[in-house]
């Protein structure tokens, strides 16, 4: 008769864990309004860019969502209390999430208002929109393109039902 002892049998129940299939959470982010993207993988520049940059055209009036579909808490980071609407000096307004993997999605370059302040949410108003809205997702530290380059191109018309990217 064999004994079974505590630690062999806590080993043997760990060790079986590992063999269990772990899902990874897969996080979609939605345009955080209508407009056309105008910028990917590159700016106009031809510097890389590694974001998506939407505009409506209509700056100042759009209520910009974080995009991201799920509740998560925003760490919201207001650079600037002023209007820009102005070409090239973009307010640099930014919410962000980091994630347990650490990897980071930020939207910026919204215009403050009264909806611009941490918090938990789904699909929050964050402000109004600024010159464009840069959306970004940072893995270890790197600009991540993948999430993006299969659903939306530079020159795209979205609306907010349109999925800009999966992450």
């Amino acid at each position: 008769m064999t004994m079974r002892t505590p630690l062999k049998m806590t080993l043997a129940a760990l060790a079986s864990l590992a063999l269990i299939p772990t899902a990874s959470t897969a996080y979609t982010v939605k345009a955080p309004f209508s407009g056309t993207v105008t910028a990917t993988t590159y700016t106009a520049s031809g510097a890389f860019h590694g974001a998506v940059d939407l505009a409506s055209g209509q700056c100042g009036y759009w209520g910009v969502t974080s995009g991201l579909v799920g509740s998560v808490s925003w760490n919201v980071i207001i650079q600037s209390t002023e209007n820009s609407c102005v070409t090239g000096v973009p307010t640099q307004n930014e919410a962000r999430h980091v994630f347990a993997d650490g990897t980071t999605y930020r939207i910026r370059n919204f215009n403050r208002t009264a909806s611009s302040y941490s918090r938990t949410c789904d699909r929050c108003e964050l402000g109004n929109e600024g010159v464009h809205t840069h959306i970004q997702v940072d893995k270890n530290g790197t600009k991540d393109t993948s999430w993006y380059s299969s659903y939306t191109t530079k020159g795209e018309v979205v609306d907010t039902t349109e999925t800009l990217g999966v992450f």
